[in-house]
């Protein structure tokens, strides 16, 4: 039996990454991926962060699926 309880924070955290994964559960690794970055991608420009300059860090492929990403799209 856990005797502390769990912090609000902690609870919203878990909250948050089940609703992650709710919201990719039907696709397969590759397309989760891709949402993933293009979600990130899409948040950060709302935010104001101007698009990388420097081209070798941009991902330019899906690992686990082998396919080619564009980071543009």
């Amino acid at each position: 039996m856990n005797e502390f309880r769990e912090s609000k924070a902690l609870s919203e955290v878990r909250e948050w990454k089940a609703a992650c994964a709710r919201e990719v559960e039907g696709l397969d690794i590759g397309a989760a991926v891709r949402k993933r970055l293009r979600d990130s991608a899409e948040t950060a420009r709302k935010l104001g962060f101007s698009p990388m300059d420097r081209t070798e860090k941009v991902v330019t492929a899906v690992a686990e699926a082998g396919e080619a990403y564009n980071a543009g799209t």
